[in-house]
């Protein structure tokens, strides 16, 4: 009887958690559900820039390691917050197993990240009102 070579069965195997491990864009995507509240209802909401909708808000959002989001509404003042942001677990795995591509994929998509807390609550303030126009002297 000839010995089973394990050099087969070995491959198969790391061919198989290389598979199943994935990378975060992958396995997570590049956006994120998020819930972002404002006591001002209607509030445009921007992410880095971009339209993401309008409070109350539940949707997705772009993933990303800095990503600023800008609350606005006529007649109050704008808050900008960056998001919470933390390495996606995935990211590890894909180090370990996918190597650099992989990782530097996750990182340039923002699928390396993810938001925490996914709830977020930004409270606008009414804008200060105009003075006056002050009337010309000696009138």
């Amino acid at each position: 009887m000839k010995p089973i070579s394990l050099r087969p069965c070995t491959l198969f195997v790391l061919g198989a958690l290389m598979t199943l491990s994935g990378c975060a864009s992958i396995v997570n995507g590049t956006t994120q559900q998020m819930t972002i509240n404002s006591n001002i209802t209607d509030a445009d909401i921007t992410a880095n820039g971009k339209p993401v909708g309008r409070t109350p808000f539940t949707g997705l959002v772009e993933r990303g390691s800095k990503t600023s989001l800008t609350v606005s509404k006529a007649g109050y003042q704008s808050k900008t917050i960056t998001l919470a942001s933390s390495l996606e677990p995935w990211f590890w795995g894909n180090i370990i197993f996918g190597g650099l591509f992989g990782s530097t994929t996750d990182s340039a998509t923002g699928a390396a990240y993810k938001y925490a807390p996914t709830t977020v609550e930004v409270d606008l303030e009414p804008a200060p009102a105009a003075a006056p126009e002050a009337a010309p002297a000696g009138k």
